[in-house]
């Protein structure tokens, strides 16, 4: 996005806050309602206070366009903005996929009988709120007050945007050493722990959300942010007690209990994550989180309520932003698991034939597919979709699409390719292991073959982990080429494992310092760097190879 041209002299400080003199001409704004009369009444208020440069959307899909095209100061968004989609939808999409500028701010307009609930349901939460019917003298009050804060935190903020989170961490710093009082404390450390969670610096985010609770104990993002550093440092016994205290004061914030449903997987507990899951949909109903439910209801039998969970989801993101390929893939899964082939066909070749046969979508159905027509006695049918999966696949290295694939084949009777596909989908699973393992497992299960499952779940694990060590040990003895083989064995397996991408980087940077400059080995670092960037934004120790990288080229 643009950078926000502008923002240094918004707020100019004379007296308290309701005295300030605001420039508005200076905003650019958004305001997205579903309602032709609302968001028409809502820009003649703005350019009322001088905000000429005001746009319209009236679905979060047109807003979604409008916010990846252009840096907003201003953004208000009605809640209700349709049946498939809410502003908190919206919002939570911003955040979650760093959508969203720091320097932006988020008004969420919502009816006086909704406040309560949308304001205590979710981590994701506005700058504000306004209550409907909003008057021009409330509307210009708490837009002072909200740019009045932005204009403090601005040094920081713009650091967030630029993702110089170091800078922003040190702005931080510097900001509480000004801060006028406990609200702008409070301000502060929330984008200081912002900053050092994008790093990963886990111990150093714990710290700034304790000094945060000194000052307030009992605010949501507190205790939520102390939860997930817990998370992160593998404390799930503190973080378990952080969320379900949290959950005690607020019953209806619904990140408490997505995290205690990760918690439960990491222990095994897939009974306990479902219901954690089924307890935070049903508070915030939404697409993702009949996702996250289908799947958990899939891995315990529970196959009725995973039918009913991935209907849901289809429902609701049909047409929006939030629509998935994938979800019309769950459903026939489960439909074939259930006994309804012709359900699953229909779903496959009549509902979701919009998406058409390409790609991994085309894996996956026609693998699903081919399980439906074995199972209707279709057996000739069967084999070609079964061999059209196999050519679509080619070298691509997806654990859902291969595990699908595997299913199929293990089906059918071919014992040797659906074993390769599932030692092949555990092997590329990366950071969803656990999860594909136990996909893995339920389909073999389904198949008749539990006796393979722990053979088939530790080979795949194993041999990539057996072949970086392997490349390790190389490259402590400088034999960096036969090093270099052990690595790219690996990363044939899996091109985005992280395990071999990390001795892949460590070991061309050895090269180079040990070996002299080399255009090949140049190229080839900046590539897995590249890449490690991508997988892994802001990590530590990705940031220093690239610092290692750039003292080496430029000795």
């Amino acid at each position: 996005m643009n950078e926000i041209t502008g923002m240094d002299a918004l707020v100019r400080r004379r007296k308290p806050v309701e005295n300030e003199y605001v420039d508005f001409s200076k905003l650019s704004a958004l305001v997205i309602d579903d309602i032709s009369s609302m968001r028409h009444a809502v820009r003649a208020q703005l350019q009322s206070l001088g905000i000429n440069s005001v746009k319209l959307a009236s679905t979060a899909t047109e807003a979604l366009v409008q916010v990846e095209a252009n840096a907003f100061d201003l953004i208000l968004c009605d809640y209700n903005l349709n049946s498939s989609s809410s502003g908190q939808h919206f919002l939570e999409h911003l955040r979650s996929e760093n959508l969203l500028n720091a320097t932006s701010l988020f008004v969420m307009l919502t009816a006086e009988t909704e406040y309560d609930f949308v304001a205590n349901a979710v981590e994701f939460i506005p700058d504000d709120y306004l209550l409907k019917p909003c008057s021009e003298k409330k509307l210009r009050s708490r837009l002072m007050r909200l740019l009045d804060r932005r204009t403090f935190l601005m040094p920081a903020l713009k650091a967030l945007d630029a993702r110089q989170y170091d800078v922003a961490v040190r702005e931080c710093n510097r900001l509480l050493g000004v801060a006028p009082d406990d609200r702008r404390m409070l301000d502060v450390l929330r984008r200081k722990a912002d900053a050092e969670l994008a790093m990963q610096d886990y111990v150093s985010a714990l710290d700034t959300f304790d000094r945060a609770a000194a000052i307030r104990s009992d605010v949501p993002w507190i205790m939520m942010g102390q939860a997930r550093a817990h998370y992160a440092l593998g404390d799930l016994e503190a973080a378990a007690a952080i969320a379900r205290s949290l959950i005690e004061k607020n019953k209806n914030y619904v990140s408490a209990y997505e995290l205690l449903s990760k918690i439960s997987l990491d222990s095994d507990d897939e009974a306990g994550a479902y219901e954690f899951l089924s307890r935070s949909s049903a508070i915030l109903p939404s697409a993702k989180r009949f996702r996250a439910v289908s799947q958990a209801a899939f891995l315990l039998g529970k196959l009725e309520e995973a039918k009913s969970n991935s209907q849901e989801a289809i429902r609701l993101s049909t047409g929006s932003l939030v629509e998935r390929t994938g979800d019309y893939l769950s459903l026939a899964q489960v439909q074939v698991d259930m006994g309804d082939q012709k359900g699953a066909i229909e779903t496959l070749e009549k509902t979701a034939r919009k998406h058409g046969e390409v790609g991994l979508f085309g894996v996956a159905k026609n693998a699903i597919l081919a399980q439906a027509y074995f199972d209707l006695g279709e057996h000739e049918k069967s084999q070609r979709l079964l061999d059209k999966s196999k050519s679509l696949l080619a070298s691509r290295k997806n654990s859902f699409v291969m595990t699908a694939l595997g299913k199929s084949a293990l089906k059918v009777g071919d014992v040797v390719l659906g074993l390769k596909m599932m030692t092949q989908a555990v092997q590329a699973s990366g950071k969803d292991e656990k999860r594909i393992a136990r996909h893995v497992k339920k389909s073999m299960v389904d198949t008749g073959h539990e006796d393979k499952v722990e053979d088939v779940i530790d080979g795949g694990r194993k041999r990539i982990l057996i072949l970086v060590d392997e490349a390790n040990r190389l490259m402590r003895m400088a034999h960096f080429e036969e090093a270099n083989q052990k690595v790219m064995e690996a990363l044939s397996i899996h091109a985005e494992n992280l395990e071999a991408l990390m001795a892949a980087a460590q070991l061309h940077l050895l090269w180079l310092k040990q070996g002299g400059m080399n255009d090949a080995i140049v190229e080839r670092a900046k590539g897995y760097l590249t890449t490690l960037d991508r997988l892994l934004p802001n990590n530590q120790k990705v940031m220093n190879f690239y610092r290692f990288f750039n003292e080496i080229v430029n000795e």
